[in-house]
């Protein structure tokens, strides 16, 4: 669901965590950081925080962004922070596998894979434009296409973002599965779309769309956004998924309960109405805030990512105390 042209791949598979990692400079060192009060002192000999973040952006300018939100961590913690950038969710987790991250910004679906795999923590969920920790997919067309429903998409192309992607693919294939247009998960169309593409991304799926290289895309809600501002009347959503918990901060098991605790504080009193406060948002993918994560806020989109074979204990996810 990130702006993004970076996406999820297959975890499966052994990823190199990239690209660039940097540790933050501590407030005793001259960094700068919001004027915020500081839990503890500031401990420089600390074993560093370790946090990756996904890259929406050209690496380079993501590094640049996230250095105020390390020095704001580090003065709120009072830890040392290094921030690193991955190039997808599935490095995130990789590196969270091998011990060289301790907590990261990932998608349901990642999370919910690297909870089933390596016993990963649900810290907090994002919150966005409408106020909720939520978000949905829409299936979107050419506003001038005549297509009013899924069920118009009959014998049509179709872009999705990738195979392997909450907003991107899940959420919006389950449209047409609760319709009883398409059944099974053997193949991607399910014979009822003429074609079905992946895009690599919301972007170049929207753009497709946009641009008429394909009939409809089935990715975020916010997607449209990824359009100039005079492109944006021009497409229009004919269907909308159910609910999913939004994109998600993440910590790897034994990661001492006294940092998850001024993590999760230090996130959670960001406030978008101080002016220090919605600069640090800004740079978290833009973000209005922050609520606390609870297993069971996964329960619903669990049995989606079962049904796919993405993880095989959804049961695991449907109740608080597995956390």
């Amino acid at each position: 669901m990130r702006c993004s042209v970076l996406w999820a791949r297959q975890m499966a598979v052994c990823f190199v965590v990239c690209l660039v990692g940097f540790a933050g400079q501590s407030p005793a060192s001259g960094g700068s950081a919001p004027d915020q009060a500081v839990d503890e002192p500031f401990d420089p000999t600390a074993e560093p925080l370790k946090i990756a973040f996904i890259s929406y952006a050209n690496p380079q300018q993501v590094i640049e962004d996230i250095r105020p939100v390390v020095a704001y961590l580090e003065h709120q913690i009072g830890v040392p922070v290094k921030g690193f950038v991955t190039l997808d969710y599935g490095s995130s987790v990789e590196s969270m596998r091998n011990g060289h991250t301790d907590v990261a910004f990932v998608d349901p679906l990642a999370f919910m894979m690297a909870h089933e795999q390596i016993g990963a923590l649900p810290l907090l969920l994002e919150v966005y434009q409408e106020g909720k920790p939520t978000y949905h997919s829409n299936i979107w067309v050419r506003r001038d296409s005549g297509f009013t429903k899924p069920e118009d998409l009959a014998g049509k192309t179709m872009a999705f973002a990738d195979p392997v992607d909450m907003s991107g693919y899940l959420l919006p294939r389950d449209i047409f599965e609760r319709k009883s247009l398409i059944d099974g998960v053997a193949r991607p169309d399910g014979g009822f779309f003429s074609r079905v593409y992946f895009a690599g991304g919301d972007e170049q799926a929207m753009r497709a769309v946009f641009n008429g290289f394909v009939d409809a895309a089935g990715v975020s809600q916010y997607a449209y956004l990824l359009l100039r501002p005079e492109e944006r009347d021009q497409v229009i959503s004919i269907a909308q998924s159910v609910e999913s918990p939004s994109h998600l901060v993440m910590c790897r098991p034994g990661l001492s309960e006294d940092i998850q605790r001024k993590l999760k504080q230090s996130l959670a009193r960001l406030d978008m109405s101080k002016d220090e406060d919605k600069q640090i948002l800004d740079k978290l993918y833009g973000v209005r805030g922050f609520v606390e994560a609870k297993m069971s806020d996964f329960s619903l989109v669990a049995s989606i990512a079962a049904r796919y074979g993405f993880i095989k204990h959804p049961e695991k996810l449907m109740s608080d105390a597995g956390k």
